[in-house]
């Protein structure tokens, strides 16, 4: 006899993207230009796509073209996840994976009417920094395997006798939609050419569309910044005055911890980056009341079969769009994810080439991400950081931590720019040399372009070993590799969070670019430690290799 081990969701954790289209965006994957013309960079490609009927069932096609935008409206990315169960035959059988049908709920003695949804969904950056949980908004939400209409996902803040709710009941934000798809309730799969089983059953979240939402005040306010404890009425700043909240917004309740809010306050945390607030750097800094419809919750479902109460659960955040689709991030929510649960990558001559695959890889998403980036503010705003305190002193043997970063006085870190750098000061054009608005920014093409090809990679590894062990910035330390007292002088094997130097800001790479603590970013802890293994990989291979006879 089957019976049911486990029941879970595929995917367990997704990225919906907000868009104010009615249209989700169709699917796509990364994939590479072999044209002629296309130096083998990552594109994207349509992928199988399924359009929701009116009665929930899905239809599944491959686009054509992906279309971000519907007008002005950007097209919200709206995941599915899939329910699937783990069956084993027989008390000692082997276990197999099977996609959640109504003809396999019926094999087991129930069906889609003893199947429920739950889904909670929130936004409480508000509550993080007041500590109130009234500032907060939560969504939720029970539906039934049945019930395949488009659910809305409205959210009111929790609150107390005494408390003020941020959002009421009677003026909810609306977090987006929840729907269970109506899967083909034939005798088995029902597989359609494109290989998807309509039969499976499977749910989708569809966020926002990704508007902001304020208290009655929350009118008009200037974009121009002033200095902290700077104290400036708003009639007196230059620059543009902008709406803050369309009028239709301006819902939320003024009299919360919200609407006071100011940094660096007793009784309140202060996130980092601190200042991401709307009201920040302008006047006394006091926060304007407002917040977005961004959320992330759990999607649960949950099935009593033969007496045992089965439950699955996934998770799905909503963030803003991505609006460079066909670059990819050299650090990702997966990164962290596989540093966080997988043990070290295996580095050695068996899996020398998967290593080799994996690292290089790496170096073109690093490349990917450069295009994107404009250094040259980057760094202009890292020297700021640094020396906006007086800064700890620097070390014999690290990187410039002030004005000096990636100049010609940053030495050994810059001997392999290919061009001559000076410090924040561009010149104009002059003896013929031509003006160059973003000097560092072009630099971060040329050096980091030739590192995309594994062959030119490999060779840069093998005779710049020593180098880029000292170019590339060390991951932070794991629990077992830290003392329990650390020094000043940073440990060039790892860092430390508890030591001041690590937290500067220098040209070491990934350069002038920030973690979500404002810190330096770095590799993951996992990626820093496969690639120095690697490099060692490379030197041990080529110290065994014969040497080459002389041509004398």
């Amino acid at each position: 006899m089957d019976r049911v081990v486990e029941m879970y969701f595929l995917p367990p954790i997704a990225v919906a993207r907000v868009g104010g289209s009615d249209t989700p965006l169709e699917a796509f994957v990364w994939d590479t230009d072999i044209s002629t013309h296309g130096a083998h960079q990552t594109v994207i490609k349509p992928a199988v796509t399924l359009k929701v009927a009116a009665d929930g069932s899905v239809e599944p096609y491959i686009p054509n073209e992906i279309r971000f935008r519907d007008g002005d409206q950007l097209r919200p990315a709206a995941p599915f996840f899939e329910l699937w169960l783990k069956i084993q035959s027989g008390p000692d059988g082997e276990t197999r994976d099977e996609p959640a049908t109504p003809s396999l709920l019926a094999h087991l003695g129930v069906s889609t009417k003893n199947l429920q949804f739950k889904v909670a969904v929130g936004n409480c950056k508000a509550e993080r920094r007041t500590r109130s949980p009234a500032c907060s908004f939560i969504a939720r939400l029970e539906v039934r395997g049945t019930d395949h209409g488009r659910k809305p996902l409205l959210a009111v803040s929790p609150y107390t006798s005494g408390e003020t709710p941020l959002v009421a009941p009677e003026r909810p934000i609306p977090l987006g939609s929840f729907q269970v798809m109506k899967p083909a309730a034939g005798s088995g799969p029902e597989v359609n050419q494109l290989g998807v089983d309509l039969s499976q059953i499977r749910v989708r979240f569809t966020p926002a569309r990704g508007e902001v939402y304020g208290p009655p005040e929350a009118i008009a306010g200037p974009s121009s910044p002033v200095q902290p404890g700077e104290i400036v009425p708003a009639a007196a700043l230059p620059g543009k005055i902008y709406e803050i909240v369309p009028e239709r917004n301006r819902i939320l309740n003024s009299e919360t911890p919200w609407s006071t809010y100011i940094m660096d306050e007793k009784g309140q945390t202060d996130p980092q980056p601190c200042d991401s607030y709307d009201g920040a750097d302008v006047g006394n800094w006091q926060s304007w009341g407002v917040v977005d419809d961004t959320c992330d919750g759990t999607i649960t479902a949950e099935l009593v079969i033969r007496g045992v109460r089965f439950v699955a659960n996934a998770s799905v955040l909503s963030g803003v769009p991505d609006f460079a689709p066909d670059r990819r991030p050299f650090v990702s929510l997966a990164g962290d994810l596989a540093d966080r649960q997988l043990p070290p990558l295996e580095v050695s001559e068996k899996t020398r080439r998967d290593t080799s695959t994996e690292i290089a890889d790496l170096f073109s998403r690093v490349f990917e991400t450069a295009t994107l980036m404009n250094l040259d503010a980057q760094r202009y705003k890292a020297v700021l950081i640094n020396t906006n305190d007086p800064p700890p002193p620097n070390y014999p043997g690290l990187p410039q931590i002030g004005d000096g970063m990636m100049t010609r006085d940053d030495v050994p870190y810059v001997d392999l720019i290919p061009v001559e750098l000076g410090s924040n000061k561009v010149e104009q054009e002059s003896d013929g040399v031509p003006f160059r608005p973003l000097p560092y920014t072009d630099v971060a093409k040329v050096a980091h372009a030739p590192l995309t090809d594994e062959i030119s990679l490999q060779d840069f590894l093998r005779t710049r070993a020593e180098h880029v062990r000292r170019l590339i910035r060390p991951a932070y330390g794991r629990f077992w590799q830290l003392d329990q007292a650390p020094g000043k002088v940073p440990n060039p094997r790892f860092r430390d969070s508890r030591v001041s130097r690590d937290s500067l800001h220098d040209m070491r790479m990934p350069p002038f670019m920030r973690d979500s603590d404002e810190n330096p970013l770095s590799l993951t802890w996992r990626d820093y430690d496969a690639l120095m293994r690697y490099i060692a990989l490379l030197e041990a291979e080529d110290a065994a290799a014969p040497s080459q006879p002389s041509n004398d």
